[in-house]
């Protein structure tokens, strides 16, 4: 299908709803026609247009050509610029909000949420390497309308390196059509979207910005340099890297982890080469999505012709491209002050990180286990990043020891001699000098640890024994990233009530494996904070089951307040389903319910998106709770509830009797901060009557993370079985499958 084509089926398609001629409306108006036999035709004319418009959109905005470079297309519906789909939030939110209200088993509602999941591009061989001489198609899957294969698809997992070789061939048309255009009309490439202006240096004290100069023009950082011709990287390393005069530490530490790994630096760069044009595209992994950023060669500089930010030795540009494309990314390069290192490896990944907080305050710290555990990351060769201040010291003593406070550093190795109670651990500073000296480290173990890693002083580098470590230093971040790994990446959005069909992933694991599971909510910039809790739950099913048997062996719920919420672990070969799941997003206008899946796997997964009923998800949740929460148990009824301290409260009641329903009545007081799954303003009870042997969810509490304000509430509940069953308050839809409909045992 030509792009102009495509672009007209979005446009057409787009243009009925907006003026109301659904084939709902439409169908309506042919019953009122009468025998008007003229208008008749003219209806029903309409009516086979909407259903070729709706049969093609699924195609016309999944191809590969609309989606490759998401970061550099615009909305064919209202021109403005798109993020994370072919078309901007605006438009997407108005097809999905046209698609909610119609019946789940109408014919435009499978095939749009077919649309809105299908794989864009199908993979041919066993390896999963991508052929771009092959053309490409989804259409030997077949689809039945008003089934639930309607509204899945089955999607296969992808190498990292896979996925970047995707990448580059997607990104590869766009920067020839951009270097044809520069050559033929003789110019250089200037981005539009992000210009050599104030407003993309931000807000702020930058001083020393008094130019923007291409980088040809810009003057050596030494008088080595001068001799030396820009390249993109050659031979990278961490002591190549300086920070500039942007106090953003957390990418410089995060960016000096990357150019360990040359190979690494090949996925992030996919201009390797310097060109006279000034084209340049660098992929970033924003909201768990691969985007790739094109940029140009014109950067901020002295009067003096010397780069203010990030720069690297020997005039290598990955560190200012990098730079640049992040700052494109959150709308200037003022954006990028402040942050931790893990939002950096994040970003620079796409992996997620083990965090490990070295200053709990109720918590025994065993530094042994945390010893092997950065003993053996280094020994993987992982990204290690570790973070100062929040330790109790204060900032004379740091200043003392000469270890900035409240600052990002990496982590280049870790060594204990034969008696492993001299343990010793090599940071590197960002700011590429160290002047830390410690009584303890001899010149003869600093000779010793040269010799592990000869990195010195002038590099920012510099040994440190593990007990000054330990208190010093307040975190450690550990980049789960594998270039061998398969993953997964799919978006979706939060349910807005208790009776809208949840987004669930089946995948099959062929055999054991250790999985990483990431659920990431949207952020459009650095200083949004996600004030929700999200949670997903983890269960396998037996689908060869006549009931499609749900956590027999497995069922975890995993919650965090925030917008990143990970587990990782090893699970049996087997067939699982992940939920993920919010209520904070039920019932209230917040706009923003986009989420991103990251699954990363050791062995290859297949995994069929499913759009399921929202009572699948209690029957998940069920499972999960009933196996690790706190039970209580009454007369002919057992009371389930969760700690709630990861900001998810669950309870759960089951109804023991043989022949009576059970009414529960339960009342919550002192709300502050809390979303509740059965009502917003908590002034009313919660009244429920669970069937003889049924079980069922009564209600869920989330916490709301709120600056400078603690989340509250108590609750108490009553019981007393009945022979004759009453009405639930607040309603509950059976009907309609709602959340909290008892379940069967």
């Amino acid at each position: 299908m030509e792009l102009s084509a495509r672009y007209m089926i979005i446009n057409t398609y787009f243009m009925l709803f907006n003026r109301g001629l659904t084939k709902r409306n439409i169908e309506r108006e042919l019953e009122f026609c009468g025998k008007d036999e003229r208008l008749r035709r003219f209806l029903k004319r309409i009516i086979s247009y909407i259903n070729i418009m709706a049969a093609a959109l699924p195609d016309a905005l999944t191809d590969s050509s609309l989606l490759s470079i998401m970061d550099e297309w615009w909305c064919p519906v209202c021109s403005d610029r798109t993020e994370d789909a072919p078309l901007c939030q605006m438009c997407h939110e108005l097809l999905l909000q046209l698609v909610e209200d119609l019946p789940i088993n109408d014919q435009e509602k499978s095939m749009m949420l077919y649309s809105q999941y299908i794989l864009n591009r199908k993979q041919k061989d066993e390896q999963f390497e991508v052929d771009p001489s092959k053309p490409t198609s989804d259409n030997d899957r077949a689809i039945l309308i008003n089934s639930e294969a309607a509204a899945s698809q089955i999607l296969m997992s992808l190498t990292v390196r896979n996925r970047r070789h995707e990448h580059e061939y997607s990104a590869e048309i766009l920067f020839k059509k951009i270097i044809k255009y520069c050559r033929q009309h003789n110019t250089h490439f200037v981005d539009d979207r992000f210009p050599p202006t104030r407003q993309s240096i931000g807000f702020g004290s930058f001083n020393q910005v008094s130019q923007w100069l291409r980088i040809s023009n810009v003057a050596p950082s030494s008088e080595s340099d001068r001799k030396l011709p820009w390249t993109i990287f050659s031979s990278p390393g961490p002591s190549d890297i300086q920070q500039g005069a942007l106090g953003n530490c957390w990418l410089v530490a995060a960016l000096a982890l990357v150019s360990e790994q040359p190979r690494l630096l090949h996925h992030i760069l996919l201009t390797k080469t310097v060109n006279s044009e000034g084209v340049y595209l660098v992929r970033i992994c924003h909201n768990g999505l691969w985007k790739t950023i094109i940029v140009d060669d014109v950067f901020p500089c002295t009067k003096h012709k010397h780069l203010v930010f990030t720069q690297a030795k020997r005039r290598q540009l990955y560190v200012p491209l990098i730079e640049k494309a992040c700052a494109k990314l959150f709308g200037s390069y003022a954006a990028l002050r402040s942050g931790n290192i893990r939002e950096g490896l994040q970003l620079l990944t796409g992996a997620s990180c083990d965090y490990i907080d070295l200053k709990l305050a109720d918590t025994e710290l065993d530094s042994n286990v945390i010893w092997v555990q950065l003993l053996s990351s280094c020994e993987a060769k992982l990204l290690i990043g570790v973070s100062s201040g929040g330790t109790g010291v204060s900032s004379e003593e740091y200043a003392r020891v000469r270890i900035h406070n409240n600052h990002a550093f990496s982590v280049l190795a870790a060594h204990a001699f034969d008696s492993q109670s001299l343990r010793f651990v090599l940071v590197r500073d960002p700011h590429s000098h160290s002047n830390y000296r410690e009584d303890f480290l001899t010149e003869n173990i600093l000779k010793q640890l040269r010799l592990i890693n000869p990195a010195n002083h002038s590099t920012g580098a510099f040994w440190i024994s593990w007990p000054r470590f330990l208190r010093y230093f307040s975190s450690l971040t550990i980049s789960t990233y594998n270039s061998d790994y398969f993953d997964i990446r799919e978006q979706s959005k939060f349910t807005r009530s208790s009776i809208h069909y949840v987004t669930s992933y089946h995948f099959h694991l062929p055999k054991p494996s250790w999985i990483n599971i990431s659920l990431i909510h949207h952020h459009r910039d650095r200083t949004t904070r996600s004030s929700h809790t999200q949670s997903f739950v983890l269960c396998d099913v037996d689908e060869l089951a006549a009931n499609g048997t749900i956590g027999k062996r497995k069922s975890i719920l995993i919650c965090k307040l925030g917008g990143h919420t990970y587990w990782s672990g090893l699970l049996e070969e087997g067939n699982y389903v992940l939920v993920p799941f919010s209520i904070s997003f039920w019932q209230n206008d917040k706009g923003n319910r986009n989420f991103t899946v990251v699954i990363h796997s050791r062995v290859q997964l297949s995994l069929t998106v499913k759009h399921k009923p929202p009572t699948f998800l209690t029957d998940c949740l069920i499972s999960a709770v009933i196996k690790d929460s706190k039970k209580k148990q009454g007369r002919d009824a057992i009371f389930y509830s969760t700690s709630g301290k990861s900001g998810l409260n669950v309870f759960i009641v089951e109804n023991l009797s043989i022949k009576d329903y059970l009414n529960v009545d339960m009342d919550i007081q002192n709300a502050r901060n809390v979303q509740h799954s059965r009502h917003l303003d908590f002034s009313d009870r919660i009244h429920d009557c669970i069937p003889p042997r049924y079980r069922q969810v009564i209600c869920i509490t989330e916490w709301l993370d709120r600056p400078r304000e603690s989340s509250r509430f108590n609750y108490s509940y009553s019981y007393m079985h009945e022979k004759q069953a009453t009405n639930p308050r607040p309603p509950i839809d059976t009907s309609r499958y709602d959340f909290h409909s008892p379940r069967a045992f």
